[in-house]
């Protein structure tokens, strides 16, 4: 049996794999190992996925997270799973590559990450083989919830949105102008606060200024990111993440525009990596 991870900030999905069905399922609280120290990670292994793995053989772990980028990052993740598991298999790895191998296997492609952030990367079927520093939401994240939301906000609270759209966002979420900066400023995770907005673009995305704002934010993901890898032309694009997916038809629109031909739009990769490991143990 495998164990499969797709970790988050938040959140991290787990799947035990048999024969290449999931038999069970949890989660627990994200994983990042520029948050969580080793510690933590055990103590959460220990009260949240020990207690329902006891009669279970565990042959390897696939953990896959946001801020295992770099190998001191995933020594933090990898030492915890080790403490517990010392006879398994295991490989801590960035969720970049979750993304690419769940959306494309052993095919190449460029696999793109579009959810709260926003992330890219070019694979060949095996690697990773290009990909950009991430910025956040602050500097970059081109074509995420929080770009999304920022540029929505930028423009209420500079009362540049048609006044029915306006009024709608007000009766809806009932913020003042003081509310939203207060958010922003001077409460944690502003990045989630702002891409909790893309809910209001995604039901009125049908208003013609609403639309060109949300391909605006795309055509920046492809100007910014997606334009800075080589042979881009010849190669077919897929999104992992609930603002690609909810928005695609308006991805795929500024995909032509970039001469980009698109694949699939996922949720969530596990269940393509469900697949790519049961293929490949």
């Amino acid at each position: 049996m495998i164990l499969i991870a797709d970790s988050g900030s938040t959140k991290t999905d787990w799947h035990l794999v048999d024969r290449g069905e999931s038999i069970a399922s949890f989660r627990t609280v994200g994983l990042n190992p520029y948050f969580v120290r080793t510690d933590e990670v055990i103590h959460v292994l220990q009260q949240d996925i020990l207690p329902s793995l006891r009669d279970k053989q565990v042959e390897a772990i696939r953990f896959y997270g946001a801020g295992c980028s770099s190998a001191a990052k995933q020594a933090v993740i990898r030492e915890a799973l080790e403490a517990l598991f010392p006879t398994t298999h295991i490989a801590v790895e960035h969720d970049l590559l979750a993304a690419a191998r769940a959306l494309f296997g052993r095919q190449e492609g460029i696999a793109c990450i579009l959810g709260t952030g926003s992330n890219s990367c070019v694979y060949d079927g095996e690697n990773i083989t290009e990909s950009l520093f991430s910025l956040g939401y602050m500097f970059g994240d081109e074509g995420s919830g929080a770009h999304l939301g920022k540029t929505y906000i930028a423009e209420h609270l500079k009362d540049r949105v048609p006044h029915e759209i306006g009024e709608a966002f007000t009766r809806q979420y009932g913020l003042s102008k003081e509310d939203i900066l207060t958010h922003v400023y001077k409460k944690p995770e502003p990045n989630r606060f702002l891409a909790s907005f893309t809910h209001f673009l995604r039901l009125h995305v049908e208003h013609p200024y609403i639309r060109s704002l949300v391909s605006g934010c795309f055509d920046a993901f492809f100007r910014e990111q997606i334009s800075r890898y080589t042979h881009t032309r010849d190669k077919t694009l897929g999104c992992i993440g609930s603002v690609a997916y909810h928005f695609s038809e308006l991805f795929m629109e500024s995909s032509r525009k970039h001469g980009l031909r698109t694949g699939q739009f996922l949720i969530s990769p596990m269940e393509g990596l469900i697949r790519f490991h049961s293929e490949t143990p």
